[in-house]
């Protein structure tokens, strides 16, 4: 059996809480199924948390070597840092692939190296250099350079905004010149494929619709005396928590003025206090931090939200909530990559637009139109498609 090795930005785990996570869960049983998988991962505080609950997945170690120790202040150093060269890695792993010390044994027996998030593409160069005849892979989870540009776009402050365009600047020439060294590029939309084509044009991609979905669904069982409205995302994550903010300071009066028996849950881990002082004042709003699973939420919700207005990729989150079912509303950034606008229940970026389709559906659910949306998302982003497009693309190289 080929072997894979993995070097990624987070070692996944069953239960993971961001977006990224889940698809490398799904992308690990892909790959298991004709080849040993062995994740390489940053010794990070996350990924040090994480290790043990990964005990019954891929085996996963953690670069130890790396120095400095990538905890406490310098973590945050670090993190400044990777912005300032690209988005890349933190530096002292990136260092550590320039020398000796990295884990190269177990790189030179692998049939085939991948690199999870753009920001692990960093250390394509020195891994072509190293190992120039061993087929690397890169999985852009998103196209960084758009997220930065997008934030800049959207920054009140002229300093902030004139710091993110420097940075997407960077990025842009570490994106470009990091991606030219790969076999194969991974994306996740069409639109990220053009973005990636534009950067990189002589590198390989290819989409590859992620394989998401709930592996036990629970039946729907909403509650028409008080429908939930739900939100779901790693509420650390300024995107989601700042699409959150939006939401309740714009739109979700206007919905409780229209459908006053409503309850927002915001479900997700890690919010930071400045929302969860929005949250104390705003009415019938629950904050629930981690959770073992989404799936009763999921099940209860009347309708999904995706107030997102900065990021960049597929929104994974708008693709569970219709595969499972929920009628949702969103904004053009949660709707990205998924060509099919006229699955949903509304797509705009006008808070007012937004809260009339929220309560539109809330009074009057269009279940078929849920039913609809969930049938094509099985069939795009399905497990066994995706299954099958892995199994094709990574073929070609470890044959």
């Amino acid at each position: 059996m080929p072997t894979v090795v993995s070097l990624t930005k987070y070692i996944p785990y069953p239960a993971v809480t961001h977006a990224g996570g889940e698809y490398l869960l799904a992308h690990d049983r892909a790959l298991s199924r004709f080849a040993r998988v062995e994740h390489l991962a940053p010794d990070t505080p996350i990924n040090r948390d994480a290790l043990p609950k990964a005990a019954d997945g891929p085996p996963a170690a953690l670069l130890t070597e790396a120095r400095p120790s990538l905890t406490g202040p310098l973590l945050g150093l670090f993190q400044l840092e990777s912005v300032w060269a690209g988005s890349s890695i933190y530096r002292p792993v990136r260092r550590l692939f320039r020398g000796d010390r990295a884990p190269w044994a177990a790189l030179e027996r692998a049939d085939a190296i991948e690199l999870q998030w753009s920001e692990m593409i960093a250390l394509a160069p020195s891994l072509r250099r190293r190992l120039p005849g061993t087929p690397l892979v890169g999985i852009a989870h998103d196209v960084i350079t758009q997220r930065l540009e997008r934030q800049a776009a959207g920054a009140s402050s002229p300093i902030r905004r004139a710091l993110l365009r420097i940075a997407a600047a960077r990025c842009r020439r570490r994106e470009a010149a990091t991606f030219a060294w790969l076999d194969l590029l991974i994306v996740f939309s069409e639109k990220d494929a053009a973005l990636a084509r534009e950067l990189a044009p002589a590198v390989r991609v290819e989409v590859v619709h992620p394989g998401l979905g709930p592996t036990d669904p629970l039946p729907r069982s909403t509650d028409p005396a008080e429908p939930i409205v739900l939100f779901t995302g790693a509420m650390n994550r300024p995107e989601n928590h700042g699409g959150v903010a939006w939401f309740l300071d714009e739109i979700w009066p206007a919905v409780l003025r229209g459908v006053p028996e409503a309850r927002l849950v915001i479900a997700g881990a890690n919010p930071p206090e400045s929302l969860r002082a929005r949250v104390a004042t705003a009415p019938r709003t629950e904050l629930t931090g981690f959770v073992d699973s989404l799936e009763p939420w999921y099940a209860r919700a009347s309708l999904f939200v995706a107030p997102l207005r900065a990021g960049a990729g597929v929104k994974f989150k708008t693709i569970d909530a219709m595969l499972r079912g929920v009628p949702i509303v969103t904004t053009a950034v949660g709707a990205e990559g998924i060509d099919a606008p006229e699955l949903f229940a509304a797509v705009t970026d006008d808070a007012g637009s937004f809260a009339e389709a929220a309560v539109r559906q809330l009074r009057d659910p269009d279940e078929a139109l849920a039913a609809r949306a969930r049938e094509w998302a099985e069939g795009v982003y399905g497990v066994a498609a995706f299954e099958g497009r892995i199994r094709e693309l990574y073929a070609d190289l470890i044959a």
